[in-house]
């Protein structure tokens, strides 16, 4: 007997649900567990990048550079006392003379002739006083005659001496040996007295000066004070340093820039084959000294602060591994660049130089920069 149409359908019914499952199953998705691991592994782990700063030089800190002009340690303005007409004055600026040098001349005929009379006059009263003191010995004039002649022999020696000045007053002698800044008059011009002639200078010795801020002498007061500072110039075209040595320090302000002068001063002999000359610029180097070790200065972005123990620390970068290793550390003074670290620090040590705070102790890291010098 031949099967129904109807069984026959239900068998290919029933053949083809099950091709349908077991297809299904076999390419049935996989499950979010499975994905999510999978995903973590390929995922990398995350590394925070910081900027370090090593530990280096640590005196570096304590230097600080500031722009400066030479200027002649002594400079005067050279004029006659008297008016006159000048008759010597054979001087170029850029000259050299030596202390004692004749540098210029009025015409001195009349103080010539006021000194003739003056001397002529001092004669006549010595021998006055000569006649009238044998006399008043032999009591033939009175005591008054005497008097009167001696009075007028110390008259003639006054006006004598001051002749004698006014033709002094008609040379210009060079107080003290230098070169010839500049020359303002020329040769048989009419003068007034105190009217500058010319400028000399030395050139054996030279200052160097230059302004510091108010912030610089709030924080370095005490080494100024106590000279613990050491100094040296930079001459620009010169890649050079020169010691120098500290000479004075305004304490008036400069009005405008809150800024206060300080003089250095050298002799040029000792700086090789240097032609330095008044106006010329240079760099100040200031190199403070310490009774001990310098102390490193971090800024304070470096440094964190734990408010449960009360301490200050840093983060040293541990560079095998990638890791960081907080270290608690003592502040010292405040600096324009930030703190100095007593202790908890030491030279070689790579500092995270941002972010202290908001890193912590599981943190990986990578380098992002690594800046020397601190």
């Amino acid at each position: 007997m031949r099967p129904s149409l109807s069984f026959k359908l239900r068998y290919f019914i029933a053949i083809s649900v099950t091709a349908i499952a077991i297809s299904a199953f076999i390419f049935i998705p996989r499950t979010s567990a499975e994905q999510t691991s999978q995903e973590v592994e390929k995922t990398p782990s995350y590394a925070r990048a910081v900027k370090l700063m090593q530990v280096d030089n640590l005196s570096s800190h304590f230097t600080r550079t500031f722009p400066a002009k030479v200027v002649a340690s002594q400079q005067v303005d050279l004029a006659f006392r008297v008016n006159g007409q000048l008759t010597h004055l054979d001087l170029l600026a850029g000259q050299q003379v030596k202390k004692g040098d004749l540098l210029a001349q009025l015409d001195n005929r009349d103080a010539t002739n006021n000194l003739l009379n003056a001397q002529a006059n001092h004669q006549l009263a010595t021998a006055d006083f000569s006649r009238k003191k044998e006399l008043l010995a032999r009591k033939l004039i009175s005591k008054s005659d005497f008097d009167t002649a001696e009075a007028q022999l110390q008259s003639t020696l006054a006006t004598l001496n001051a002749a004698k000045d006014q033709l002094s007053y008609t040379q210009l002698i060079a107080p003290f040996s230098g070169i010839v800044a500049k020359v303002d008059l020329e040769n048989h011009q009419m003068l007034q007295a105190s009217q500058v002639v010319m400028t000399l200078q030395t050139n054996k010795k030279f200052d160097l000066t230059f302004n510091v801020p108010e912030s610089y002498l709030f924080n370095n007061k005490e080494n100024i004070n106590a000279n613990q500072a050491e100094y040296s110039v930079k001459f620009h075209g010169s890649d050079d340093t020169f010691p120098v040595t500290f000479k004075e320090m305004n304490t008036v302000v400069n009005n405008g820039s809150q800024t206060y002068q300080m003089t250095l001063s050298f002799t040029p002999a000792t700086h090789f084959n240097l032609s330095i000359l008044p106006g010329m610029s240079a760099d100040v180097v200031v190199h403070e000294k310490h009774a001990s070790q310098p102390l490193p200065v971090l800024p304070l972005s470096a440094i964190g602060h734990d408010e449960q123990t009360e301490q200050d620390f840093v983060w040293i970068y541990q560079p095998q591994t990638q890791t960081l290793t907080k270290s608690i550390v003592q502040l010292g003074k405040i600096r324009t660049q930030g703190s100095e670290i007593i202790s908890g620090i030491n030279e070689g040590d790579q500092i995270v130089a941002i972010g202290a705070s908001s890193i912590h102790s599981d943190t990986k890291v990578t380098p992002l920069r690594w800046e020397r010098g601190i």
